[in-house]
């Protein structure tokens, strides 16, 4: 009997079966996973239609009414199987033939043409498997079902001989939170753990108590790692999660899994259909994880993809300023590896309770911040799987390619696209530095969708722009009538209008992300779409746009203090300051009106162009260039607010490389300096404080190293330091914390019993002072008393 359901698409894939092309989708819907197989598919792309075929090249080819982007006629090449697919191009390649779209993968082309963006209503015959539904064949048709995705918190813990010691599993109640109905089910916690004590096959289970609050866990020792992985496999596949979660779980955990499976010769079949994990390794980045029906979903990547911000990524920070509560074992150095050793040989439980621990914070944490809510929004904004919604340049294809066919044009390869001339930046400018009063803040919302809107930039509209062109102020023509990329603004702006009505703050967000990507896109050499006017076209408008601006606010008599990109702070007339707030609103309005005037009588199109009020600073501070004192510097600003809080833009405040020191102290240096407090008795405070040791907790630098410590040819500090933890590179150590000392940079992991003090004072407070002292003829070595400074 045909019936239908929800389908949100988890991964997907192509293979042959039987010598045919065989399309594979798993997803799920409110009842639990989802097959579903496209048999017999033919995989298609284009040549010209002149073109004659080698004479041995077997394929069904086709007229269709379609055309390259170079006017010419093409013909669609349609191929039984995949490697017939695969073949037919290598060969055409060979033979100097140029094709259209042949490197477009078939389940991609495949959903983008029915405009399935992440999630579909399937109609057909369900076909019940174990833990599964199979739809063959179904009707799809668009959906915007949001889904309750079910999850698995994953953390291992490992020897320093390299042996897996426990595998801790959390499975979240009812799926975290995406913004749909549950699937139900209960929460379960489990560990299992190495103890080569017990005999035989088989193992011992027992509860394992975390808090009076809470069920206890199931904890099973276990005598073999092989029997660890064979627990391991059986778990996931009973627990039957969409999305497997961790931190940094597919760099560490299921790296270090793969690695023991193959060397125990024990396949992770942990797959919805029995697959093997596999990892694809990717050079400079994480590998991409290969597992039928789950997805792996890594916690920083993901919350920075959030445009969730912390000091540091580590999971006991992020723990504790996400939920107030951190791990029990500091996250690395080597007093975590030598108590992770230490419980393993006399304190398994608390070694099982720490492993569960860590992925019950994942768990929390993931709900706490919302973000697979927002994860799962993004693939149905995009079409892209959840894992891959950070993928700008496919999330533009999904959604520009099939349009383009239905006006009648194939698009090139990527490889066949070069990139060309440097795109301009945007604009930059500032009138002056130091103190100013009463300073209102204009944006232009969405600045670079609205000039696509309104000057109807897209690809398809600059190949049709001889037919019916419009000029914009940068002499860039595109079409008046023939677009694409504009209409689907509207609709973007319009939905986010609506999710911000409706206090949808993920699918705004979403939106607001697809749509700022879409200027980038348009500018990457890997887009098939690519043509340096179009980047060019959208950054010189935005100039034109900022220049426009200042110059009309010039006119009306207002002094404009600074421009960037979309901004320009204008600093009010005398009677404008008892309202701020409403003065700001009234000139956003009134640039509003001179755009709409402009460039409709200009370039005959409607002005799609908004500007904002966006806030109002009581008092503005614009400091100098530190290498030359005549030029204002860009980019870096502080603002005293209403409310008597300070808005910081790009100085060490909000730098994660400066010390805490740096931040606290130039944060009270101009919370005291628009104060008008007296800064030099402060100043001098500070050092003598710091001096005495009473900041000692507050010089730790924390940074990164990109690379191996090795492969620095001039390391920086923090790589000296890194070296001193790791001489001979076994440790590969990419984060560390270190103080100065008079010998150098010291790892806080060796105990460094000296601190330089000198050091903090000329690096980290002196140009911090300066920057403010300047501007009242001061300075910080006359505060200290100039040369008595070494003697402090």
């Amino acid at each position: 009997m045909e019936t239908s359901s929800n389908f949100f698409l988890l991964t997907s894939g192509c293979i042959d079966v039987r010598g045919f092309c065989e399309l594979l989708f798993w997803g799920c819907d409110s009842e639990g996973a989802i097959l579903v197989r496209i048999p017999r598919h033919r995989p298609v792309f284009f040549i010209y239609a002149d073109v004659h075929l080698p004479a041995d090249f077997e394929v069904e080819r086709r007229r269709l009414e379609m055309r390259s982007f170079d006017g010419k006629a093409v013909d669609g090449l349609y191929f039984p199987s995949l490697a017939a697919y695969h073949e037919g191009r290598r060969k055409l390649a060979e033979a100097g033939i140029r094709t259209w779209e042949s490197d477009v993968r078939p389940e991609e082309r495949f959903l983008m043409e029915r405009l399935i963006h992440g999630s579909a209503r399937l109609r057909g015959k369900a076909l019940i498997r174990d833990r599964y539904r199979e739809f063959v064949n179904p009707r799809f048709e668009p959906s915007e079902w949001c889904p309750q995705l079910s999850t698995v918190s994953l953390d291992i813990e490992t020897g320093t001989n390299g042996t897996l010691y426990s595998v801790a599993m959390d499975r979240s109640a009812e799926g975290i939170d995406t913004g749909s109905s549950s699937k139900g089910g209960k929460r379960i916690r489990i560990v299992g753990l190495l103890d080569e004590r017990l005999p035989g096959p088989g193992y011992r289970s027992e509860e394992l108590q975390l808090n009076e609050e809470e069920a206890p866990a199931q904890l099973c020792y276990l005598p073999t790692e092989i029997s660890l992985l064979e627990f391991f496999v059986e778990k996931i596949t009973e627990l039957d999660p969409d999305l497997i979660i961790g931190w940094h779980v597919i760099g560490f955990d299921l790296t270090f899994l793969l690695e023991r499976s193959r060397r125990l010769n024990f396949p992770l079949r942990i797959g919805r259909s029995k697959s093997v994990l596999r990892l694809v390794k990717q050079q400079g980045s994480l590998p991409i994880v290969n597992l039928e029906g789950r997805l792996v979903i890594d916690g920083p990547p993901l919350l920075r993809g959030a445009s969730i911000r912390f000091s540091e990524w580590r999971l006991n920070t992020v723990a504790n300023d996400v939920l107030g509560r951190g791990k029990s074992i500091p996250d690395e150095g080597r007093d975590k590896v030598a108590e992770i050793e230490r419980r393993f040989r006399e304190d398994k439980e608390a070694l099982a309770r720490y492993n569960l621990e860590d992925a019950i914070l994942v768990t929390e944490i993931f709900e706490k911040t919302g973000v697979l809510k927002l994860m799962t929004t993004r693939s149905l904004i995009t079409g892209l799987p959840p894992d891959q919604i950070h993928r700008s340049v496919a999330a533009f294809e999904h959604f520009f390619l099939p349009r383009l066919h239905r006006k009648g044009y194939v698009a090139p390869n990527r490889s066949d696209v070069h990139a060309g001339a440097t795109t301009p930046g945007a604009m930059v400018f500032a009138g002056g530095f130091g103190l100013f009063e009463e300073v209102t803040v204009l944006d232009f919302k969405s600045l670079y969708p609205s000039l696509i809107q309104t000057f109807h930039i897209d690809p398809y509209s600059l190949l049709k722009a001889a037919e019916d062109p419009l000029v914009t102020p940068v002499n860039i023509d595109f079409s008046v009538s023939e677009h694409i990329l504009p209409d689907y603004i509207c609709k973007l702006m319009q939905r986010r209008t609506e999710a911000h009505d409706a206090k949808n703050d993920a699918l705004a967000y979403a939106i607001k992300i697809l749509m700022n990507s879409m200027y980038g896109v348009m500018g990457a050499a890997n887009c098939r779409f690519y043509n340096t006017k179009l980047p060019t076209a959208i950054t010189a408008i935005g100039r034109w746009v900022l220049e426009s601006t200042a110059k009309q606010l010039r006119d009306w008599g207002y002094k404009v203090l600074y421009g960037d990109t979309d901004s320009v702070f204008v600093q009010l007339k005398d009677d404008e300051r008892l309202d701020a707030n409403a003065a700001g609103r009234d000139l956003a309005q009134r640039v509003d009106g001179y755009f709409r005037e402009v460039i409709q009588s200009n370039f005959g199109v409607p002005s799609f162009l908004e500007l904002e009020f966006e806030k109002h600073y009581v008092k503005l501070f614009l400091p100098r260039m530190r290498t030359n004192d005549e030029e204002t510097a860009v980019k870096r600003y502080v603002g005293l607010l209403s409310d008597g809080s300070l808005d910081i833009k790009g100085m060490e405040f909000v730098r994660s490389d400066s010390t805490p020191l740096a931040r606290d102290f130039q944060y009270e240096l101009f919370r005291r300096y628009f104060n008008g407090e007296a800064l030099a008795p402060w100043i001098r405070g500070v050092v003598g404080r710091l001096r005495n040791g009473e900041f000692d907790d507050k010089l730790v630098y924390k940074r990164r190293l990109s690379r191996r410590a090795a492969d620095y040819k001039s390391p920086p500090p923090h790589v000296r330091a890194a070296k001193l933890l790791d001489p001979d590179g076994s440790r590969n150590i990419r984060r560390v914390e270190y103080l100065m000392t008079p010998t150098g940079p010291v790892p806080l992991e060796l105990k460094p019993d000296e601190i330089d003090y000198n050091h903090y004072i000329e690096k980290q407070l002196r140009s911090l002072a300066d920057d403010v002292l300047i501007h009242s003829g001061e300075s910080f070595d006359a505060i200290l008393g100039g040369k008595q400074l070494e003697l402090f």
